[in-house]
């Protein structure tokens, strides 16, 4: 007890000084998380005990996380690039996985899992990188809703490849799909269905905020449950539920919406990323030559992969140079699926630990580094930037 309380009161203040450390640094405060977290945590000072209520805290921070990212996405804006959104998340798909694919042979992975693993972004990375640096309209719903729709598209490769290599592809594994994308129909029904209208004003009415509270995170807990009978990871189930509170309430930055903000933004998601940043151990990965050159392959391919293709498809449709590889870079940001990926890879074989180090080491570095240099690239285009 005495070790969690000393690990929780660690964690709190990173929480509260992390803030200020970023706005003196310049660095985005999502990198500045992790870092202190791996300090603190296994590779440095070791002082974050592995405890069943911190590994609660993390695994409910990632839910919280895609819950946010749900609740933040924006149909109407998102049908508005239909054209580039799909063109840019097909290239930010095929482009990894192509590469991932040809490198198998040397890393010893079988080239569906690692192409699918090369594939996966990070909206959860995104989502609050957005909130700290203002783009143009176009720019930043694009950027968006690509990394919602190759997240989405990721989860269900990474399904479809464990099934399909364990050998274990069913009639169950398709009924289970339909299932997740009825699920994903909810919104637009409640939109549609006159659902919206009559639920809003229970909801979003101050007199009765505690209910629409306890009414979101009922919805959180019923569809992460939901997505895990189904064998799809919890985070589609809390995306939904954020796309569906969204849904019915459409008032622009409603009180139950700042609410559930300030819940997820104070407390729950950086605390993930400090815990994150506390499960690396550095010392353990650099072990010998063999582990670092493979891992300097990782690095470059999983980073330029997405770089390349993204950008490449960017420039083609209409954005600048600046925008193209900023939009490259952030979707070559990895950090919950890719971790999801390889925690399945290991548990059922496909990867060693040397491996699973390897992978969780590219998702800190394109976490730490991507972000930062577009962050980088874009102020130096003041036309991207929004007047605070």
């Amino acid at each position: 007890m005495q070790s969690l309380i000393i690990s929780l009161t660690i964690i709190f203040i990173a929480i509260m000084i992390a803030p200020a450390i970023s706005k003196k640094i310049r660095l985005p405060l999502i990198v500045v998380e992790i870092i202190m977290g791996t300090i603190f945590g296994n590779s440095f000072l070791d002082i974050i005990s592995s405890d069943p209520i911190i590994d609660f805290f993390k695994s409910f921070g990632l839910i919280y996380l895609m819950f946010l990212a749900g609740m933040d996405v924006d149909f109407e804006k998102i049908e508005g690039y239909v054209s580039k959104t799909l063109k840019i998340a097909a290239f930010s798909i095929l482009v990894p996985f192509a590469a991932g694919a040809m490198i198998s042979p040397y890393i010893g992975v079988h080239p569906l899992f690692l192409g699918t693993v090369f594939s996966t972004t990070s909206i959860g990375i995104i989502l609050p990188f957005t909130k700290e640096v203002g783009h143009k309209k176009a720019f930043a719903h694009t950027l968006l809703s690509s990394v919602v729709l190759v997240d989405i598209l990721s989860i269900f490769l990474l399904a479809f490849s464990v099934t399909f290599i364990q050998g274990a592809f069913t009639l169950s594994f398709l009924y289970s799909s339909t299932l997740i994308i009825i699920l994903f129909l909810i919104p637009k029904v409640i939109k549609k269905g006159g659902i919206q209208t009559r639920v809003d004003k229970w909801l979003c009415d101050e007199a009765h905020f505690e209910q629409g509270v306890r009414v979101s995170f009922a919805l959180i807990i019923a569809l992460v449950a939901f997505s895990g009978v189904l064998g799809f990871h919890s985070i589609i189930g809390a995306f939904i539920a954020g796309l569906i509170i969204s849904e019915l309430t459409p008032h622009e930055r409603s009180l139950l919406e700042k609410k559930l903000e300030s819940f997820g933004y104070g407390f729950f998601i950086p605390l993930f990323f400090i815990l994150v940043g506390a499960r690396i151990n550095l010392p353990a990965i650099f072990s010998n030559i063999k582990t670092i050159e493979v891992l300097m392959i990782i690095i470059a391919t999983g980073i330029l992969s997405k770089t390349i293709g993204v950008g490449l498809i960017s420039k083609l449709t209409g954005f600048n140079i600046r925008e193209s590889i900023s939009l490259g870079l952030l979707h070559a940001a990895r950090m919950s699926l890719i971790i999801a990926a390889v925690e399945i890879g290991f548990e059922i074989g496909l990867i060693g630990e040397d491996l699973f180090s390897i992978f969780v080491i590219l998702a800190m570095i394109s976490v730490i580094f991507t972000p930062s240099v577009a962050k980088h690239i874009l102020s130096t285009d003041r036309k991207l930037l929004e007047v605070k």
